[in-house]
């Protein structure tokens, strides 16, 4: 890998050619597969958002298509812990977890569901139920997302060290972003880059999202 943890998420591929892979060197899109092109250099890792047959049906070829095309990682489900997302129980998701995720264990490294930053039982306490009810799983990575305030640093920091440090297993922040004034928020950011490429317990870092108006 180039060592460069910046990812994007997009939901249109062609606004990624806003940059390169000296800056960024992967790419998703809360799915498996994509249209259009993403920059020399960066790679597609493909998701497996949820466990309805729009996603599972489709989900070993598109996965087995991004490994062959480069992939070396897989990310689980997105946000079980929300009712308006995945929404899966943790005894739900380790099931489907080894339907659909564990058989490519061994052919790329598998990141777990992305978990929000809620109160419990969202958040940490569902990742911990899940890995309780996965004891069979591969799980090679911690997905998380977080969001507050652009002024509230420290707990971005604090929640994401905790993670890493909590589990001994590299993180993908998959999801980052903040509320605040455009300058607050730029601020924020550079800061927050700059701590995350330092933070040796993250491997990937994606903000969200990679779309018109929206600073990245």
């Amino acid at each position: 890998s180039s060592g460069i943890k910046r990812g994007l998420s997009f939901n249109d591929a062609s606004l990624t050619h806003d940059f390169n892979s000296g800056q960024v060197s992967w790419a998703y899109n809360w799915d498996s597969s994509y249209t259009g092109t993403l920059p020399s250099g960066v790679t597609f890792i493909p998701m497996l958002w949820g466990t309805s047959s729009d996603h599972t049906s489709q989900w070993s070829a598109n996965a087995n298509t991004a490994i062959r095309n480069g992939a070396e990682y897989l990310l689980g489900f997105n946000e079980p812990d929300l009712s308006t997302q995945s929404n899966l129980t943790p005894q739900e998701a380790a099931a489907a977890w080894m339907q659909y995720m564990q058989p490519f264990a061994g052919k790329a490294k598998l990141v777990s569901p992305a978990i929000t930053n809620g109160a419990a039982p969202m958040g940490e306490t569902w990742l911990s139920d899940f890995l309780s009810e996965c004891s069979g799983c591969t799980i090679d990575a911690i997905a998380m997302h977080i969001y507050d305030s652009a002024t509230n640093e420290a707990y971005y920091q604090s929640y994401i060290s905790g993670l890493a440090s909590k589990y001994g297993k590299p993180v993908w922040v998959t999801e980052f972003g903040a509320t605040g004034t455009t300058s607050a928020e730029g601020t924020f950011l550079a800061s927050m880059v700059e701590y995350l490429d330092g933070l040796s317990g993250v491997a990937a870092y994606a903000w969200f999202m990679d779309e018109a108006g929206n600073l990245v």
